[in-house]
């Protein structure tokens, strides 16, 4: 969808010594790379066009926030659900001024013979609970609205910062939905721009999730969509979505100086071919939502299966991950190999220490291919210009391997085998320098279509709080 108003990439002087404040809203709790990469990618592509750029997230960890990208950070719920909620910081710890202090000694003393008549009650015990615990729940809730408002009148522009936001699978209607239903209605009240900057759809069943995510579309100053069939999706949630703009990924938007440089990898190889392998816990039930562990183990099983191939193959192999949970699968897939492979480990095996996204991409920089399922492993292998096979757990992962003609590299999780993955990257061998070709030509292409979003951003962030009507 176009911007309202002028979206002008050329800004003003008097535009570029504004100080703009800008609120970076992501279901992000600091295990995910990819996450980071798109924060980084948004602050540094601001700071370009708007140096005096003062920057806030909105988060589930804002300590890790913080701590990643140097600025302040407000919870972004209220309540815990089951894989959605608020990580390292307590939700609802925010002071809100006035309370809900004033009750008077007369108050309390009513209310303690109320308390004392309704124990006589058979069956109200259990129901005072439930009550009481609803009761807290709305009061964190309220406070975190009021405290959410009064946080969003001292910004200039809300945005919802790439990934997959339209998505109810981690937490459900109540997690991520409807936050994003809340802080846009906040951004509405406060009377700032509230911006949905190159989101995925995932998965969005539940008629709940349906209604708050169409409103939250529907308030929404401008909104673009990762690929083409998020636009689609969502379409479904919000007709006119149909007619917004696709920009790809916003990790795909890094500057060159955010780049960093090729790792030593090769010095440890000897000569060997470099495959990296990025595992998932896909299925993992203590790290994912509907787990199921006969996918789980079939999954690990292949994998060890495919480790041990490529070992005889005396390849050296780099085991990385981009989300936190992914490092459980190194260790139980290692302990399946068999003899023979656990004895080639120590020669032809490197688990490097990775603590961001620019560790890995400069491991990336320096293998030869990739074998990866992550949305942002892939990503982030792409961006390294690094042939890579994916091994798709969700149809994200197609829609990016199509998008950079590498179809003829991915295989889908519930059936692929190790001998798949083998021929795939026998393939890659002789269309090696093909694949970089594509690869670099992408990203030439895409350049322009994130930079004219990144200036409309720009222009938008200037233009502040809208005046009461």
């Amino acid at each position: 969808m176009p911007l309202d108003g002028d979206s002008s990439s050329l800004l003003s002087e008097v535009d570029l010594a504004r100080k703009p404040r800008v609120v970076l809203l992501t279901p992000y709790t600091g295990g995910n790379f990819g996450d980071a990469a798109i924060q980084d990618a948004l602050i540094a592509s601001f700071r370009l066009r708007l140096p005096n750029a003062q920057f806030a997230g909105i988060s589930l960890h804002c300590g890790n926030f913080l701590e990643r990208h140097g600025i302040q950070a407000f919870p972004l719920c209220a309540s815990n659900t089951p894989f959605y909620g608020m990580y390292g910081d307590k939700a609802g710890s925010l002071p809100l001024a006035g309370g809900f202090s004033g009750q008077t000694v007369t108050v309390n003393a009513l209310k303690s013979s109320v308390k004392a008549i309704l124990k006589r009650i058979p069956g109200l015990r259990w129901a005072g609970r439930k009550l009481r615990a609803w009761m807290n729940a709305f009061k964190r809730e309220y406070r975190h609205c009021v405290e959410g408002y009064r946080f969003l009148r001292s910004q200039d522009l809300l945005i919802v910062s790439g990934g997959g936001q339209l998505d109810e699978e981690w937490g459900g209607a109540w997690g991520h939905p409807y936050a994003l239903f809340k802080w846009a209605a906040l951004a509405r009240k406060a009377r700032i721009p509230f911006v949905i900057a190159s989101v995925g759809a995932c998965k969005v069943d539940s008629r709940t999730s349906r209604l708050f995510l169409s409103a939250a579309l529907r308030m929404a100053h401008y909104r673009s969509y990762r690929d083409k069939n998020s636009r689609q999706i969502a379409a479904t949630l919000f007709h006119r979505a149909a007619s917004d703009a696709v920009v790809p990924d916003l990790a795909f938007g890094l500057p060159a100086s955010e780049i960093p440089s090729r790792a030593e990898i090769r010095s440890y190889a000897k000569g060997r071919t470099v495959i990296a392998i990025s595992p998932i816990c896909y299925g993992r039930p203590e790290n994912w939502p509907n787990g199921d562990r006969a996918i789980y183990d079939r999954y690990v099983a292949e994998m060890a299966a495919l480790v041990s191939q490529l070992l005889r193959r005396d390849y050296f192999l780099v085991f990385v991950r981009s989300a936190r949970d992914d490092e459980l699968v190194i260790p139980e897939l290692l302990d399946r190999l068999g003899p023979e492979s656990k004895a080639r480990i120590l020669q032809q095996v490197c688990v490097p220490a990775l603590t961001d996204w620019k560790d890995l991409v400069s491991v990336l920089l320096d293998v030869d291919a990739l074998v990866a399922s992550r949305l942002h492993s892939t990503i982030f292998g792409f961006l390294a210009h690094t042939p890579t096979v994916a091994i798709s757990f969700d149809p994200k992962v197609d829609w990016v391997m199509q998008e950079l003609k590498q179809a003829n590299y991915l295989l889908q999780i519930r059936h692929f085998v190790a001998s798949d993955v083998v021929a795939a990257l026998d393939r890659m061998q002789s269309r090696r320098k093909d694949i970089v070709q594509e690869l670099a030509s992408y990203q030439e292409q895409i350049h322009p279509m994130l930079a004219r979003q990144f200036d409309d951003l720009a222009s938008v962030a200037t233009l502040g709080p809208r005046p009461e009507k």
